[in-house]
């Protein structure tokens, strides 16, 4: 298996061969998200992100796999017609992301409601709890946008290569984590970069980990 130094440097090498459509997958993610930023009430702002996250994010999964094959069309179109392959499919990400969000949010709403160190430890524990759960999920949309798993097995094959390789998958957080953390500093480069970044990263961390699986048949990094 690769390290994860050279899945970055091929990252890097990718992103730049196609910045541009990069950064339109970028804007195309926060065109549609800034409506729950400027127009949208608080708590239909949450339920609004909630909602699309799934769609955006199987959207930028497959535009840029689509990138990963040469496949010359248009950012915009590709965008939309993934998600409108794997709408329903999508659909039932967003809700089991948002239950697992939504659980977060209680925990840390209650422990401001009522204090005291249980409802402390109880938050920090389902912080935690949840937090592996979004770990355990960094290889489901390749799974089903590259090797078309259905969500159901996505899922669960995401969760068995988190157990199978679980340093190697907790150290690729950690960079998702890492970047995303550094490109807030910027603001502008949150909102132009990191999507397709953070989306192309999980593409090809994801191939050089199931390349090693007998079970799926792979034999190229980039595609």
């Amino acid at each position: 298996m690769d390290g994860l130094t050279h899945v970055l440097r091929i990252t890097g090498k990718e992103y730049y061969k196609h910045i541009v459509s990069m950064v339109l997958i970028s804007l195309i993610i926060a065109t549609i998200v800034s409506p729950s930023v400027f127009l949208i009430k608080l708590p239909f702002a949450v339920l609004y992100l909630l909602l699309i996250s799934g769609p955006l994010l199987v959207g930028a999964a497959w535009t840029v796999q689509q990138l990963l094959l040469d496949k010359g069309t248009s950012v915009w179109k590709t965008f939309f017609i993934g998600m409108k392959k794997y709408f329903f499919s999508s659909i039932a990400y967003s809700m089991f992301l948002s239950f697992f969000i939504i659980i977060v949010l209680a925990s840390w709403w209650h422990w401001s409601q009522v204090g005291g160190t249980f409802a402390f430890g109880l938050a920090c524990f389902q912080t935690y709890f949840c937090g592996m759960i979004f770990m355990s999920q960094i290889y489901t949309l390749p799974l089903l946008v590259k090797y078309e798993y259905s969500l159901k097995n996505s899922i669960f094959l995401s969760v068995k290569y988190l157990i199978k390789n679980p340093i190697y998958t907790m150290l690729a957080f950690i960079q998702i984590v890492s970047i995303f953390a550094l490109l807030l500093l910027t603001v502008v480069g949150l909102v132009i970069i990191f999507p397709s970044l953070s989306t192309l990263f999980s593409n090809l961390v994801a191939s050089n980990v199931i390349a090693n699986d007998n079970e799926v048949e792979y034999h190229s990094l980039s595609v």
